[in-house]
């Protein structure tokens, strides 16, 4: 059908193209709510919409997808393309290697070679999966089958929750670097052999190379242009204000002619905008809106109907149908799945890109440390296809490297293969949260040989020089000097921060535009850039993450805790809610945030830490990672029970780092407190004889819970005290809770930071009757005396409480809890 007989058909049925269009769009949006239940990615929703719609030849009657996409089918997939080269970094790849990219050049790597030994069952000219002979046609099915489907892979990461267990950031890590070599691979292939040079009309031996270096000069001005137009409406569009929509527009125009150039220079328009993508800042406001944009129109509208598109493509050829019995008038309606299957090239297909992926990202994982089964869920993860190998599929149909019949495979293999990849990171899923419930997660218990995760709550950029110390000291004593930091910013939603919210921008997938609310965000993005800057050579292991709590005080201790569930946080820091004063005393406090601090630390799914701040970090934030800075003196409270000895694992942490200088303090019992102690539990026993209610465990948890602490605090002295080390050591005896109240004032000026245990679990008789006076219960009763306005007003205070399994888990007996 020529071009003047489409264009009246399109104009005579607009009709029926609307409908058409409108029905595929609804039954793709119903489809992928209902696969979505199974974490079925949009992908799959459309190819099995699109397979559908051509094995029952729904819609076929004017066929006016296809009609619509023969016009417009050679560009539709550019803005897909130019959003994936926007969201890469090229520079990346100019770095070393690190360990995702090892694991993704291994992939590659491997994927060739094996397409490479069975290349001849696979280029064959009849019965073949390649039909054109030929190094363009060995080479793209070769790169082709390496490739990751970075976005899609992503997305699954994220609905499963595995992007922060090891092996999903090692996945999603090497996903977009095989993404974009492979990709960039087959664009540079595309420069080199030209579509017009099968037929002879390409350019010359002398006019190849200039058309080349051509495209690099435009790709590279795009990047330079970009840069100046982004600076240009970052100016006239401030953070935290609504995007004008003219700017964005343009910004779209400039791009869509920076393409252009490159497809005047006879390079495909698909791989054109791919690389003026690449050419584009990767960072910033206007390229998260413009991806934000692109990726709606296209996953809402273009994608499903160029899904569609290419299956209702499948039908046979001339010859095929001659061969099958059938006339040329009954062949027009016949499609290639109605004839013989071709089982054997699905599978066969299946078959190389699957093994290829899993002997070289497998092997790789294993060098790595991980094991087998980790191993081999990676090969997997990184084997996931996308709509760019539906896009290349097409493209060697149409380009005659292919047979209907092998394009028809390619199909069936992306759809199998998108099906499978969920089950594998539900598995990887299923296996990350048994291994979390039998480690418990706290420092106590933190593997040394991994990196320490926080999650730490800010209410403002006040609260950052403390916590970014705090951190910075954790970091030091955590094993390998990794920290992954969750930088929770706590806003409160209220009606006029409501009203403020655009969606689809920020790294939180919206924006507040509220001023004082970006105005804070933008302080304390500031403020945690400066620390990074000052870990100055082990910048590359302090990752922090921004994130955005932004939810009513009764509520926001949900994301907090989700987030510290999701990263597997050892640990949650959030800032007392209240604040000192210029007179040094302590002001009346926040009451929502009070709220949350309660609920985080009644739900937290570990350890938990409250932040007392008396201008400790204002004195350390420009000495934080100076070894010859003054000392920052620490004391580490230490009375007994679960909560003191995680007190005691953190500072075992800080002693570590150059600037603080820890002194043990442990109280013990005098013979006046022992003789009370002993009269309390000769009590308890006449109880229990006499039929009172007594839990029958008390006495012997008592008991087990002292030893464990003997125990302990003698593992620390072991390693950190004994032997002239760094951490001085104090021991005081004192009979009941104001003396203990007394010993610590004494000391209130010799130290800068007090950590104590909130002491939940500790039935001491050296805290009886602390609890009558407390003012914040939440905060122990060790912890409200340090945490009062009349204790001190240069001594902060570190409030610790433990992770308590027995509250997320069936207990039959504590008998079988750690302590």
């Amino acid at each position: 059908m020529d071009c003047s007989m489409t264009s009246s058909v399109l104009s005579a049925n607009y009709n029926t193209i609307l409908f058409e269009f409108g029905v595929t769009l609804v039954t793709s949006k119903i489809l992928y709510a209902l696969l979505r239940n199974v974490y079925q990615p949009r992908v799959f929703s459309d190819l099995l919409l699109g397979i559908i719609l051509a094995q029952f030849r729904v819609l076929s009657i004017t066929n006016a997808i296809n009609l619509v996409f023969g016009k417009i089918g050679s560009f539709i997939f550019a803005p897909y393309l130019f959003a994936l080269g926007v969201e890469m970094d090229p520079f990346a790849l100019l770095d070393g290697p690190t360990g995702d990219a090892v694991v993704a050049y291994a992939g590659i790597l491997s994927t060739c070679v094996l397409v490479t030994l069975f290349h001849t069952p696979v280029m064959q000219d009849k019965g073949g999966i390649v039909h054109e002979l030929s190094l363009r046609a060995f080479l793209g099915l070769a790169v082709a089958l390496s490739n990751t489907a970075s976005p899609v892979l992503t997305r699954l990461a994220t609905d499963l929750k595995i992007a922060k267990t090891n092996v999903g950031r090692l996945a999603v890590g090497a996903g977009v670097t095989s993404d974009l070599v492979t990709t960039l691979l087959i664009a540079l292939g595309s420069m080199v052999w030209r579509d017009s040079d099968a037929d002879g009309t390409g350019p010359g031996a002398f006019r190849q190379p200039a058309l080349t270096a051509a495209v690099l000069v435009v790709v590279v001005m795009s990047g330079f242009v970009s840069r100046a137009m982004a600076d240009w409406v970052d100016g006239r569009n401030p953070e935290g204000r609504r995007m004008r929509g003219f700017d964005l527009s343009l910004v779209a125009l400039v791009a869509a002619t920076l393409c252009w150039f490159s497809s005047v220079l006879r390079l495909d328009v698909n791989m054109a905008a791919f690389l003026v993508g690449l050419a584009f800042p990767s960072e910033g406001r206007v390229s998260r809106l413009l991806v934000s944009k692109i990726n709606f129109v296209l996953s809402s509208f273009v994608l499903p109907l160029y899904v569609a598109h290419v299956c209702l493509s499948l039908r046979q050829t001339t010859d095929d149908i001659e061969a099958s019995g059938l006339t040329r008038h009954e062949g027009l309606r016949v499609y290639v799945m109605n004839l013989p299957f071709p089982w054997w090239k699905v599978f066969f297909v299946t078959a190389m890109g699957t093994l290829g992926k899993l002997v070289g990202c497998a092997g790789v994982g294993l060098l790595q440390g991980l094991g087998w089964l980790e191993a081999l869920a990676l090969g997997m993860l990184l084997n996931v296809k996308g709509y760019f190998h539906i896009y290349c599929a097409l493209a060697a149909f149409e380009a005659g490297i292919i047979t209907d019949k092998s394009f028809m495979a390619i199909i069936f293999m992306v759809a199998l293969n998108v099906a499978v990849t969920p089950m594998v990171g539900m598995g990887i899923a299923s296996w990350a949260r048994r291994s979390v419930q039998w480690r418990l997660m706290g420092l106590q218990h933190h593997d040394p040989a991994t990196e320490l995760r926080l999650v730490v709550g800010l209410h403002g950029p006040q609260d950052v020089p403390t916590l970014a110390f705090l951190m910075e000291t954790l970091r030091w004593g955590a094993g390998n000097g990794e920290l992954a930091c969750y930088a929770v910013d706590m806003v409160q939603l209220t009606d006029q921060t409501a009203a403020t919210i655009v969606k689809g921008g920020g790294f939180d997938g919206v924006t507040v535009v509220d001023e004082e609310v970006s105005e804070m965000r933008k302080f304390i993005g500031e403020a945690l850039d400066a620390y990074q800057a000052d870990c100055r050579g082990d910048s590359d292991k302090v990752k922090v993450r921004r994130l955005l709590a932004l939810s009513s005080f009764p509520d926001m201790h949900s994301d907090i805790c989700i987030c510290a569930e999701d990263a597997m946080a050892a640990l949650i820091l959030l800032p007392f809610h209240k604040t000192q004063c210029l007179d040094g005393t302590m002001d009346a406090g926040h009451f929502g945030f009070r709220l949350v601090n309660q609920k985080v630390l009644q739900l937290a799914p570990c350890s938990v830490g409250i932040m007392v701040d008396r201008g400790f970090g204002k004195q350390r934030s420009s000495t934080m990672t100076i070894p010859d800075a003054p000392q920052s003196t620490v004391v580490v409270v230490f009375i007994g029970g679960a909560d003191d000895r995680e007190a005691l694992t953190l500072a075992s942490f800080m002693c570590k780092h150059p600037g603080v200088r820890l002194t043990a303090l442990r109280i013990v019992q005098n013979a006046t407190a022992q003789a009370r102690a002993k009269a309390r539990t000769s009590l308890f026993e006449s109880k229990s004889r006499r039929n009172i209610q007594q839990p029958a465990s008390v006495l012997g948890q008592e008991e087990l819970q002292a030893q464990a602490d003997d125990k302990f605090f003698a593992e620390f002295y072991r390693k950190h005290v004994a032997g002239n080390k760094a951490v001085g050591y104090l021991e005081k005896h004192v009979a009941d809770g104001a003396e203990l109240v007394s010993v610590l004032r004494r000391m209130q000026g010799e130290y800068r930071l007090f950590v104590v245990g909130r002491g939940r679990d500790r039935n001491s008789v050296l805290t009886e009757g602390l609890e009558e006076w407390a003012e914040c219960l939440e905060l122990g009763p060790v912890g409200d005396i340090l945490a009062s306005s009349d204790f001190s007003a240069t001594a902060s205070v570190l409030i610790v409480q433990q992770y308590d399994a027995k509250k997320h888990y069936k207990v039959i007996d504590e008998e079988f809890m750690p302590l």
